[in-house]
């Protein structure tokens, strides 16, 4: 079959080209498709992924007034002591709206884990507001960084589920939200306090 009138080239129409095999030989068919309604709707795709875009900023921008806040702590405990965060939302009067508590907190008898890695969980413990904290490490961060914390905190939870004394502790966990943030951090063979404390001086403020 032949170029029915030719390849078009007239302004406003653009030209798709398919082709067809067959045993017998190929046949050529050459289409007209307006051009205005391919630019409106290529248009419409663009405006659409910016809006997205725009829209997740906007779910991590903070409200008007709001601040947030990390705190890392070191508390007593029956052992050598504990290492912990705590992570919040204030509204524009000073007033806590959102706070969350998470510590890797061993469930078995801790010199178990001295051997061997023993079973644990991300979570907050009673001692953590019973028992006030001998070392506070507090920082303020963007709204962004508080969702990349609570992230980490949620993936953490769900894939770590063991405790070791040197291998991975509750500084260790402190290292991995630290991290989370770009923090400088110190090894985790520290005990809790003086992990916290020098946390606070290797970030300079």
């Amino acid at each position: 079959m032949g170029l029915p009138g030719g390849a078009p080239g007239a302004a406003g129409a653009a030209l798709a080209r398919t082709e067809r095999q067959s045993e017998r030989g190929s046949q050529i068919v050459w289409v007209k498709v307006p051009a205005q309604p391919l630019a409106m709707i290529a248009a419409g795709c663009l405006l659409a992924g910016m809006a997205g875009m725009a829209g997740g900023f906007a779910a991590q921008a903070a409200p008007a007034g709001e601040r947030y806040y990390i705190d890392f702590r070191a508390r007593p405990s029956t052992y050598i002591g504990h290492t912990y965060v705590v992570y919040y939302r204030l509204d524009a009067g000073g007033r806590v709206i959102e706070q969350h508590h998470a510590g890797l907190i061993p469930e078995e008898d801790v010199w178990k884990g001295l051997l061997s890695p023993i079973r644990a969980t991300i979570r907050k413990y009673k001692d953590d507001t019973r028992l006030p904290p001998t070392v506070v490490y507090r920082r303020q961060i963007t709204a962004a960084q508080f969702h990349r914390v609570h992230r980490a905190v949620g993936f953490l939870r769900t894939r770590q589920r063991r405790w070791h004394a040197v291998f991975f502790n509750c500084n260790d966990f402190g290292i991995e939200v630290a991290e989370a943030l770009g923090l400088v951090r110190p090894p985790s063979l520290l005990p809790p306090s003086m992990w916290v404390g020098t946390l606070r001086l290797m970030n300079g403020r």
